[in-house]
């Protein structure tokens, strides 16, 4: 779809809290790939910091 943008991962602010979103990560197999774990980890990370 020419122009169309659908992020698979993103982060955000929402109310006095945040959220993290990945659309990745359909089997726990993807999670072994060092990219894909590190990416969740920071995210997650950056999520649960006040």
């Amino acid at each position: 779809i020419g122009g169309v943008v659908m992020p698979v991962v993103w982060k955000r602010r929402y109310g006095a809290g945040k959220v993290f979103y990945s659309s990745l990560g359909h089997t726990a197999d993807e999670f072994a790939v060092p990219e894909m774990a590190l990416m969740v980890e920071r995210g997650l990370l950056w999520a649960a910091r006040g």
